[in-house]
Protein backbone atom coordinates (compact mmCIF):
# COMPACT_ATOMS: atom_id res chain seq x y z
CA UNK A 1 0.00 0.00 0.00
CA UNK A 2 1.19 3.60 -0.82
CA UNK A 3 2.54 5.39 2.46
CA UNK A 4 0.57 8.55 1.17
CA UNK A 5 -2.67 6.26 1.24
CA UNK A 6 -5.18 7.47 3.71
CA UNK A 7 -7.62 5.26 5.08
CA UNK A 8 -11.17 5.56 6.70
CA UNK A 9 -13.34 3.89 8.93
CA UNK A 10 -16.19 1.91 7.25
CA UNK A 11 -19.48 2.02 8.57
CA UNK A 12 -18.71 -1.40 10.94
CA UNK A 13 -15.35 0.46 12.20
CA UNK A 14 -17.75 3.56 12.99
CA UNK A 15 -19.87 0.95 15.07
CA UNK A 16 -17.19 -0.55 16.52
CA UNK A 17 -16.16 2.64 18.26
CA UNK A 18 -19.85 3.16 19.67
CA UNK A 19 -20.12 -0.22 20.38
CA UNK A 20 -17.15 -1.59 21.23
CA UNK A 21 -18.27 -5.05 20.66
CA UNK A 22 -15.28 -6.39 18.22
CA UNK A 23 -12.18 -5.57 19.38
CA UNK A 24 -10.78 -7.06 22.42
CA UNK A 25 -7.82 -5.42 22.15
CA UNK A 26 -6.85 -1.74 23.56
CA UNK A 27 -3.84 -1.60 21.04
CA UNK A 28 -6.03 -2.63 18.11
CA UNK A 29 -8.74 -0.41 19.35
CA UNK A 30 -6.04 2.79 19.61
CA UNK A 31 -4.83 2.36 16.16
CA UNK A 32 -8.99 2.23 14.83
CA UNK A 33 -9.17 5.72 16.92
CA UNK A 34 -6.01 6.83 14.97
CA UNK A 35 -7.31 6.20 11.36
CA UNK A 36 -9.71 9.44 10.91
CA UNK A 37 -9.81 9.95 7.26
CA UNK A 38 -7.37 12.33 6.97
CA UNK A 39 -4.39 10.29 8.29
CA UNK A 40 -1.72 8.75 5.71
CA UNK A 41 -0.41 5.21 6.32
CA UNK A 42 3.33 6.64 7.11
CA UNK A 43 1.82 8.98 9.55
CA UNK A 44 -0.33 6.19 11.08
CA UNK A 45 2.31 4.09 11.51
CA UNK A 46 4.70 6.27 13.31
CA UNK A 47 1.93 6.94 15.56
CA UNK A 48 1.14 3.41 16.18
CA UNK A 49 5.22 2.80 17.22
CA UNK A 50 4.92 5.81 19.80
CA UNK A 51 2.02 3.98 21.03
CA UNK A 52 3.84 0.05 20.54
CA UNK A 53 1.07 -1.10 18.71
CA UNK A 54 1.62 -4.15 16.75
CA UNK A 55 2.81 -3.83 13.31
CA UNK A 56 0.07 -5.48 11.54
CA UNK A 57 -2.50 -3.62 13.08
CA UNK A 58 -3.63 -1.57 10.09
CA UNK A 59 -3.80 -4.91 7.91
CA UNK A 60 -5.73 -6.85 11.40
CA UNK A 61 -7.90 -3.86 11.06
CA UNK A 62 -8.61 -3.92 7.43
CA UNK A 63 -9.34 -8.12 7.53
CA UNK A 64 -11.78 -7.26 9.81
CA UNK A 65 -13.17 -4.48 7.53
CA UNK A 66 -13.32 -2.34 10.61
CA UNK A 67 -11.04 -0.12 8.29
CA UNK A 68 -10.49 0.84 4.40
CA UNK A 69 -8.22 3.19 1.99
CA UNK A 70 -10.15 4.95 -0.58
CA UNK A 71 -11.24 3.12 -4.00
CA UNK A 72 -10.58 4.89 -7.37
CA UNK A 73 -11.75 8.07 -7.71
CA UNK A 74 -15.63 8.35 -9.17
CA UNK A 75 -16.06 9.85 -12.45
CA UNK A 76 -16.57 13.71 -12.38
CA UNK A 77 -20.45 12.87 -13.27
CA UNK A 78 -20.94 10.58 -10.56
CA UNK A 79 -19.94 12.76 -7.95
CA UNK A 80 -21.10 15.65 -8.83
CA UNK A 81 -24.55 13.84 -8.96
CA UNK A 82 -24.20 12.70 -5.72
CA UNK A 83 -23.89 16.27 -4.33
CA UNK A 84 -26.21 18.04 -5.82
CA UNK A 85 -28.50 15.35 -4.33
CA UNK A 86 -28.10 17.76 -1.36
CA UNK A 87 -26.75 21.38 -1.88
CA UNK A 88 -29.43 23.92 -3.77
CA UNK A 89 -29.58 27.31 -4.17
CA UNK A 90 -33.47 27.30 -3.68
CA UNK A 91 -33.68 24.88 -1.35
CA UNK A 92 -35.30 25.79 1.92
CA UNK A 93 -33.79 24.01 4.84
CA UNK A 94 -30.75 26.12 5.62
CA UNK A 95 -31.18 27.91 2.83
CA UNK A 96 -28.40 26.06 0.89
CA UNK A 97 -28.75 22.87 2.18
CA UNK A 98 -31.48 19.99 1.18
CA UNK A 99 -31.46 17.01 2.41
CA UNK A 100 -32.20 13.96 -0.10
CA UNK A 101 -34.07 11.22 1.57
CA UNK A 102 -33.49 8.84 -1.03
CA UNK A 103 -31.57 5.91 -0.44
CA UNK A 104 -29.17 4.12 -2.87
CA UNK A 105 -30.77 1.16 -3.96
CA UNK A 106 -27.57 -1.08 -4.19
CA UNK A 107 -26.40 -1.76 -0.43
CA UNK A 108 -22.29 -1.22 -2.13
CA UNK A 109 -23.65 2.01 -3.28
CA UNK A 110 -24.78 3.17 -0.12
CA UNK A 111 -21.29 2.28 1.83
CA UNK A 112 -19.32 3.57 -1.38
CA UNK A 113 -21.82 6.93 -0.57
CA UNK A 114 -21.05 7.13 2.78
CA UNK A 115 -17.42 6.80 3.01
CA UNK A 116 -17.05 9.38 0.10
CA UNK A 117 -19.37 11.95 1.95
CA UNK A 118 -17.84 10.85 5.75
CA UNK A 119 -14.48 11.96 4.15
CA UNK A 120 -15.82 15.31 2.66
CA UNK A 121 -17.35 16.30 5.37
CA UNK A 122 -14.99 15.67 8.27
CA UNK A 123 -12.19 17.09 6.19
CA UNK A 124 -14.57 20.16 5.98
CA UNK A 125 -14.93 19.93 9.66
CA UNK A 126 -11.38 19.76 10.77
CA UNK A 127 -9.90 21.86 8.62
CA UNK A 128 -12.75 24.86 8.85
CA UNK A 129 -13.42 24.79 12.39
CA UNK A 130 -11.66 24.96 15.81
CA UNK A 131 -10.50 22.59 17.35
CA UNK A 132 -13.09 22.30 19.88
CA UNK A 133 -15.82 22.87 17.75
CA UNK A 134 -14.16 20.52 15.21
CA UNK A 135 -13.73 17.65 17.75
CA UNK A 136 -17.71 17.94 18.67
CA UNK A 137 -18.91 18.08 15.34
CA UNK A 138 -16.56 14.63 13.94
CA UNK A 139 -18.10 12.87 17.08
CA UNK A 140 -21.08 13.39 15.90
CA UNK A 141 -19.62 12.32 12.68
CA UNK A 142 -18.31 8.84 13.90
CA UNK A 143 -21.77 7.79 15.25
CA UNK A 144 -23.42 7.56 11.54
CA UNK A 145 -24.42 4.91 9.99
CA UNK A 146 -25.54 6.27 6.66
CA UNK A 147 -25.21 8.88 3.98
CA UNK A 148 -28.79 10.05 5.73
CA UNK A 149 -27.18 10.64 8.71
CA UNK A 150 -24.42 12.27 7.75
CA UNK A 151 -26.32 14.57 5.66
CA UNK A 152 -28.79 15.49 9.12
CA UNK A 153 -25.64 16.98 10.62
CA UNK A 154 -25.44 19.83 7.87
CA UNK A 155 -27.55 21.95 9.50
CA UNK A 156 -25.57 22.01 12.75
CA UNK A 157 -22.13 22.26 10.36
CA UNK A 158 -23.50 25.19 8.64
CA UNK A 159 -24.34 27.24 11.78
CA UNK A 160 -20.82 26.50 12.97
CA UNK A 161 -19.07 27.39 9.84
CA UNK A 162 -21.65 30.67 9.88
CA UNK A 163 -20.35 31.27 13.79
CA UNK A 164 -16.47 31.35 12.16
CA UNK A 165 -16.36 32.59 9.06
CA UNK A 166 -19.63 34.51 8.75
CA UNK A 167 -22.47 33.11 6.32
CA UNK A 168 -20.79 33.83 2.29
CA UNK A 169 -17.62 31.89 3.57
CA UNK A 170 -19.67 29.33 5.36
CA UNK A 171 -21.76 28.28 1.91
CA UNK A 172 -18.68 28.91 -0.45
CA UNK A 173 -17.05 25.67 2.14
CA UNK A 174 -19.97 24.16 2.25
CA UNK A 175 -20.51 24.07 -1.93
CA UNK A 176 -16.66 22.66 -1.86
CA UNK A 177 -18.58 19.08 -1.07
CA UNK A 178 -19.93 18.96 -4.20
CA UNK A 179 -16.14 18.22 -5.29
Amino acid sequence: MNPDTVLFKTPLGQSEMAKQSLLRSRPLRNVLLLVDGKRDLQTLQSMMQAISAPSDAIEQLRALGLIAAPEEPEPAAAAESSADAFLHDDDELPSELALDPRSAAEPEDAAAAFSSLYRRINALVSGNLGMLKAYGIQLKIEQCQTADELLALLPEIKAALVAKHGEPKAIALLRRLKT
